[in-house]
């Protein structure tokens, strides 16, 4: 591993206490070129095994009592020098802002004599899948680290759940779905951060009131965990997993046209990087894959779908056109004694949900001494709107009713009608005080009523956001040599419906929740 020492180059963003916890040093990794955040970047503590990955905005915290403990933090990243930083460079009340060197390399040292990068780029791919045995491990083996799932509202983190877990894997020769058991440490549902209940909504696609666009996503018993689980391609390489990847070993390179990209650096190495698409359905996907030029290990898989019309928008795509995304799923392994560990999992998709109706009749009350009806609605109503009968029907005993408009009253959120019966009989029943039996028999129809904010009556808009699941392995343990204090997880209850106990929580102090910086600083110049 090439590492070089490196100082801070700017602790200049003094942010207010509140933001921080006491507990923690608080870090950002930066592109030394763009001055853009280093997404998913490896921080380990010199001399252990112990780390955590950098979040979206590259911001990363490391707890306060490790500055005496370990020297440094090594780290590193797909394409970037790695480096080492010193602890005692480290500010304990201002964010650190650290910069990576990214590192390319010439288009033509990529050439291989023999192959067109086509045909060399879906030969790699192969001997990566067929590797996958040998690379990953077939024994029993611990992944204990941070978890948590969220949505996003153009950028707002909303509905943040934090969570220490431990992955219990028994090999890459058995089932993960059936034979991997998780122990829980930790469980926060962070108040720090907006809650929402319309974005925290169960998928519902019968009514439409949530849904994924192009896209059908399992509820697994609304176990988030689970579903991020089931999203890694690499570990159920021989199962089906998600479109168009479907089966790793047998489908993904029949499903994809692949070509060479240029080579990507990490720890002093250079490593394969092949990129794929494919065009299915009025789905477009495309990805990166990234293999050890040795013994063709997967490093990482990122995966992205879009939705796409071919014949109206040709065959370019760009790569922000997040709005039109499905899903994405981003991740990566290292290698840890001989073997490919996870280091992380990402799994992010858009989906909208169909919002309240912001004007919406809010009750009916029949007033038996007036003999009127009269409807309420939860905000005023324009009153040119009201006029037309057009806009109403009244029914009993499943007959039409005619009915007469009420003018001149000063309720601005009420409707006053008299309804019309050409039988005593009937309206006898109607006036009556037998309010449940008359619920049965009583029917009003309102449409094209317009409240006093240009709103219609009943009309729905529809939101997107994004939902994340994301995991990342801060120790890898193997064999059975896992801690035995955490909570069993039950895979058919969501994880945050878990109650977990304070001898968990302090079996797993080494461990720590990365919980993302709130709002992104802008970066120093």
């Amino acid at each position: 591993m090439n590492i070089k020492r490196t100082r801070l180059l700017a602790l200049a963003i003094l942010l207010p206490c509140v933001l921080f916890s006491q507990e923690f040093i608080q870090g950002r990794l930066l592109d030394s070129v763009s001055k853009a955040p280093v997404v998913f970047a490896n921080i380990l503590l010199e001399g252990s095994s112990k780390g955590v990955i950098s979040n979206e905005d590259g911001s990363f915290r490391i707890p306060m009592e490790f500055k005496s403990e370990y020297e440094g933090l090594l780290i590193s990243s797909l394409g970037y020098e790695s480096v080492s930083v010193a602890m005692d460079a480290l500010s304990e009340d201002r964010l650190n802002t650290i910069y990576l060197t990214p590192r390319t390399i010439a288009l033509q040292e990529t050439t291989v004599v023999g192959y067109t990068k086509r045909s060399l780029a879906k030969r790699i791919v192969r001997k990566a899948i067929r590797a996958i045995p040998r690379n990953f491990s077939k024994d029993p083996f611990s992944l204990v680290g941070y978890y948590r799932d969220y949505q996003q509202d153009e950028g707002t983190y909303l509905n943040l759940n934090e969570s220490i877990v431990e992955v219990r894997d028994e090999g890459f020769h058995k089932r993960d779905a059936k034979t991997t058991k998780y122990q829980i440490y930790r469980l926060v549902k962070n108040m720090d951060f907006p809650r929402d209940s319309i974005s925290s909504m169960s998928y519902d696609y019968e009514n439409q009131n949530k849904v994924i666009a192009q896209g059908f996503l399992p509820s697994y018993n609304g176990n988030e965990l689970v579903i991020l689980r089931v999203h890694d391609a690499v570990r159920n390489y021989d199962i089906d997993s998600y479109s168009f990847v479907n089966n790793l070993r047998r489908d993904f390179v029949h499903n994809h046209d692949f070509q060479m990209g240029s080579d990507v650096y990490l720890d002093g190495e250079w490593l394969y990087s092949v990129l794929f698409d494919t065009y299915k359905e009025n789905v477009r996907a495309k990805g990166r894959i990234i293999i050890s030029k040795t013994d063709y290990s997967i490093y990482g898989l990122d995966y992205a779908a879009y939705e796409w019309n071919k014949k109206k928008e040709g065959s370019e795509l760009s790569n922000e056109d997040s709005s039109r995304m499905i899903f994405h799923i981003q991740s990566e392994y290292r290698p840890y004694q001989g073997k490919m560990f996870l280091n992380y999992l990402s799994f992010s998709n858009r989906f909208v949900v169909r919002l309240p109706p912001a004007f919406m009749l809010k009750n009916i009350t029949i007033d038996t001494n007036n003999k009127i009806t009269w409807l309420e609605f939860n905000n005023p109503v324009n009153i040119s709107s009201t006029l037309d009968k057009e806009h109403y029907e009244v029914f009993f005993r499943k007959k039409k009713l005619a009915f007469e408009l009420l003018k001149g009253h000063e309720e601005e959120d009420k409707v006053f009608i008299r309804p019309i019966f050409t039988s005593e009989k009937d309206e006898t029943a109607y006036f009556s005080n037998d309010r449940e039996a008359l619920k049965k028999r009583m029917v009003y129809k309102v449409k094209g009523l317009m409240d006093v904010y240009g709103n219609m009556l009943g009309h729905s808009e529809q939101k997107e956001y994004l939902q994340y699941r994301e995991f990342f392995t801060q120790r890898i343990l193997q064999g059975n040599d896992g801690a035995e204090n955490g909570v069993p997880m039950d895979k058919q209850r969501p994880l945050f419906d878990h109650v977990v106990t304070d001898e968990s929580v302090e079996a797993v102090q080494d461990y720590w929740m990365n919980t993302p910086l709130q709002e992104a600083n802008d970066p120093p110049e």
